[in-house]
């Protein structure tokens, strides 16, 4: 069972409200994540869009929030690396995306917020606040200069801020704020919005608010099942919080803007391990829809997963990302082909450096979906 309020509680509602649904787009989405290396310049968000025009994409996640950073005028936020002085990025991507009839959602990194091991300026978050970072449950400080192990073979991309703490979240709303305050966007797109694995978040605020909600102590290896179960739904809970809270700032500000997240697609681990209770997310509304991330396996698999993912999302709500990165463009191809076999409304494909560098994957997409 995923969660209280996750998969299974919320199947009759999925049931109900699926009869007399049309998708809020009709036509098939074909997304494409662009990283914010490539937004640097004119030229380069220029290419973006031309690239992305000439194979039939209909809409773009472009990051603007990687590292706890900006790429895009911010009063809050320190800017992004290598942007050309005077330049806005995403000021550039949304005029031109919207003059080429294509969507533009600012993809936003929540909580993975520094690399692993690289020093921070002083006017970034991992400098001037280090208390708002996550701690391991054997103690590794996300926070600190130096966490003394080697991240990433622990599974743990680089330094995250903690869900638990209020400050963290205000700050995190007020990045959202700005973003659909002062653009005219599509939509917002999270990624990590989430925990980097099972041993986060265990930071003292964390425990404090825990015992503060529930009145029991942190688990351990020697707790029962239903002392972990209160802890993975208050755990998830803090990121749903989250959610819900930046769905309610799009609606009082950019009403006609959606709300999506790039997700886990294996249900129970997204839940338990990550924290993500997305099924939730969806067919609460608190997101419009979710992209899950279907980067590994066989066709086979990955088509598994899709339908399995379909049995519990209302038609229109989930779009299957897909790693052009990781495989041969004919896989990319084939993947695309599972899309409808599975019965989901569209893709997107990370990510437009892999589409760029590979002529194979844009002679396919623009001879499937381009406009001669």
């Amino acid at each position: 069972m995923i969660g209280e309020l996750g998969l299974w509680a919320w199947l009759p509602f999925f049931i109900f409200a699926s009869f007399g649904f049309s998708p809020t787009q009709a036509t098939q989405v074909r997304a494409l994540w662009v990283v914010r290396h490539d937004l640097t310049s004119p030229e380069r968000v220029a290419q973006v869009v031309d690239r992305a025009r000439e194979a039939g994409i209909n809409t773009l996640f472009v990051q603007v929030r990687g590292r706890g950073d900006a790429y895009y005028l911010s009063d809050s936020v320190p800017s992004g690396e290598a942007i050309e002085p005077g330049f806005d990025p995403l000021a550039a991507c949304v005029e031109l995306a919207h003059q080429a009839s294509i969507e533009l959602h600012a993809w936003v990194n929540v909580y993975l917020t520094w690399y692993p091991n690289r020093t921070a300026a002083d006017d970034h978050l991992l400098s001037k606040h280090p208390e708002w970072f996550m701690i391991s449950d054997d103690g590794v400080d996300l926070g600190q200069p130096d966490v003394g192990v080697d991240l990433v073979k622990r599974g743990v991309e680089g330094r995250y801020l903690s869900p638990s703490n209020p400050a963290v979240t205000r700050h995190l709303l007020r990045v959202i704020e700005e973003l659909v305050d002062r653009y005219p966007l599509d939509g917002i797109h999270l990624d990590y919005v989430r925990y980097p694995n099972e041993h986060y978040d265990f930071s003292p605020i964390a425990q404090a608010e825990f015992w503060t909600d529930t009145e029991e102590e942190v688990p351990d290896s020697n707790s029962d099942g239903v002392s972990q179960d209160v802890w993975n739904r208050w755990r998830s809970g803090r990121v749903t919080d989250f959610v819900r809270k930046t769905k309610q700032i799009i609606e009082n500000h950019l009403p006609d803007a959606r709300l999506s997240a790039a997700v886990k697609p294996e249900l129970s681990l997204a839940y338990k391990r990550y924290g993500q209770d997305w099924i939730h997310w969806v067919n609460r509304r608190y997101i419009d829809f979710a992209v899950p991330m279907f980067y590994t396996g066989s066709s086979e698999t990955i088509l598994s997963r899709m339908k399995t993912v379909r049995k519990y999302v209302q038609r229109g709500r989930v779009y299957a990302g897909l790693g052009a990165w990781n495989q041969d463009p004919k896989d990319t191809f084939e993947q695309i082909d599972l899309v409808d076999k599975a019965h989901l409304d569209g893709f997107s494909l990370f990510s437009y450096t892999t589409l760029l560098s590979s002529p194979e994957l844009q002679k396919g997409m623009q001879q499937r979906f381009g406009t001669p």
